[in-house]
């Protein structure tokens, strides 16, 4: 009997260990926070290494590591980002700021932000960092002496370096990892910098795409979704069946691949569907989801994980990518195969790149109200367009990123080249 019971003890105990000791060796590769949080003091510390010392513009990708509490691992990994953008601005006489090389152009920017997902870090041999370095690539060979394209890369402990499938393990502790990220609002930070930069002169033409995958997707989501919702609210027409007045996030636009985060979070936005009111016509797109349907992560696992959680409605259980009720496009193959390119004028309703299609749902498919020129899309496609949680680097897909982001930037343009025209104001050329 007390051999039984010493057994029964012991399992317990080692039960108990293994729930809080599992966590700190999936996150055995957490870099400290750095000592500075509130501004860079590499000329201090590091002058052979200081943002201020970079000539600009400079090509490389900027990348951000944050800790697992939300803190800069390097405080001035975010001011070498920020003087990337900033360095062509007026500034006081007596203001410091960044180096500039004596043959650059001031040009308008176009900034891509990437938040990658699970299994996936700031390593420099990481596949995401690689491959959004590839996306970076394409951007800037299509903007060619028009745009700056700085491309910056937000990391965060979201690898436990396991082989194989081993690493699915870490699914729940990097899903917490993501959480405290969000909560800690160190992205809301980043990204609200990077989008007062690119709207501070809005005749300038520069344009911010802030892009997200997976847990990154929930990240991202949570830094930006209540400010969407306020400058929703904000453009409402104030009566029934009026006019929204044009809606603007802190980015131009927010773009989520495969996102692992529940189908609830969304429905604040989701409910922005009241027939009463429209859209502008010239209203371009704001947040644009896209999911595939054989990602077993968000379809598979994370409903578990959801339900070990005591979550029971269908919306906390599902993810957004998952929840047909709020499904409102579908992304497949053109019919024929090579349809060109869609107006840009009418991004909201369908878009045509690449080979692949996106259109809104007619309304007896998506059993809901169809508001035309809604900004906020959440586009279904399957293993064709997006082969699993990770396969969103398809050389397809990535060209039809890439002619999307392009199409966001040329329909901003518009607008502010709209507005100008409407001010009597010069119409600024790109």
């Amino acid at each position: 009997m007390f051999g039984s019971e010493t057994l029964i003890i012991s399992g317990l105990a080692l039960s108990f260990l293994g729930f809080f000791l599992a966590p700190l060796w999936l996150n055995r590769g957490e870099l400290p926070p750095g000592e500075s949080q509130n501004k860079c003091v590499k000329h201090i510390t590091d002058p052979s290494n200081d943002p201020r010392l970079i000539p600009r513009p400079d090509d490389a990708i900027k990348i951000i590591r944050l800790t697992n509490s939300g803190e800069f691992v390097d405080r001035c990994e975010l001011t070498n980002a920020l003087y990337e953008l900033n360095w062509d601005r007026e500034r006081p006489k007596n203001s410091f700021g960044a180096i500039t090389k004596a043959e650059a152009q001031r040009l308008p920017k176009l900034t891509v932000l990437y938040v990658h997902g699970w299994k996936h870090d700031a390593n420099p041999d990481d596949t995401d960092l690689k491959n959004f370095s590839q996306l970076i690539t394409d951007l800037r060979e299509r903007h060619k002496n028009q745009k700056y394209v700085v491309g910056i890369y937000l990391g965060w402990n979201a690898s436990a370096g396991l082989p194989g499938i081993l690493e699915n393990i870490s699914f729940w502790v990097k899903k917490s990892n993501a959480d405290r990220i969000a909560q800690s609002a160190v992205v809301t930070k980043v990204v609200s910098a990077i989008g007062s930069i690119s709207q501070s002169a809005p005749e300038r033409l520069d344009q911010f795409i802030a892009i997200g995958h997976s847990f990154g997707a929930r990240i991202l989501f949570s830094a930006t979704a209540q400010s969407l919702v306020y400058e929703t609210e904000r453009a409402h027409p104030g009566f029934p069946g009026g006019e929204y007045q044009l809606v603007e996030g802190s980015a131009d636009a927010i773009i989520l691949l495969n996102p692992a985060f529940e189908a609830s979070r969304y429905t604040a936005i989701d409910d922005i569907t009241r027939k009463d009111e429209r859209f502008k016509a010239s209203q371009p797109p704001l947040l644009i989801s896209v999911s595939t349907d054989n990602d077993w992560a968000t379809k598979r696992a994370f409903p578990i994980g959801q339900w070990l959680g005591l979550s029971r409605s269908q919306r906390e259980l599902s993810t957004l990518g998952n929840y047909g009720p709020y499904f409102t496009h579908t992304l497949a193959p053109a019919a024929n195969g090579s349809a060109s390119a869609s107006d840009e004028a009418h991004m909201t309703e369908e878009f045509t790149a690449a080979g692949l299609f996106l259109t809104r749902l007619s309304r007896g498919a998506a059993r809901r109200v169809v508001q035309a020129n809604n900004p906020f899309i959440v586009a279904r496609t399957t293993k064709v367009v997006i082969d699993g949680h990770n396969g969103i680097w398809a050389q397809n897909f990535r060209i039809w990123l890439a002619e999307l982001i392009a199409a966001i930037e040329r329909r901003n343009e518009q607008k502010v080249t709209s507005l100008d025209l409407n001010q009597g104001k010069p119409t600024p050329t790109a």
